[in-house]
């Protein structure tokens, strides 16, 4: 993607799958149903939404550009994710 017609690189995300799985939990369910973007090191969330259209807003209006974010969905506890297509179950 471009910035100011200067070609940006791919984020850095060598440390997202390191520490993405060390967020706090509690503070990750404030976020159950939501679409959100994570930093690439995956330490923090810069944006929520209903959809990731309404995040990628928030992240432009904050001066970033969402190609350098990664997305991401979290399901309810009655929800499964089947090759990226939501799926509703009862456990």
């Amino acid at each position: 993607m471009e910035q100011n017609g200067k070609q940006l690189d791919s984020p850095d995300i060598s440390l997202y799958f390191q520490n993405r799985p060390r967020f706090p939990i509690d503070e990750l369910q404030r976020y159950v149903g939501r679409h959100i973007a994570w930093s690439p090191d995956g330490m923090h969330i810069l944006a929520s939404g209903e959809t990731m259209e309404a995040v990628e807003q928030q992240l432009i209006a904050a001066g970033i550009d969402p190609s350098q974010v990664i997305g991401d969905y979290i399901p309810f506890g009655d929800e499964v994710l089947f090759g990226g297509v939501l799926d509703s179950a009862t456990f």
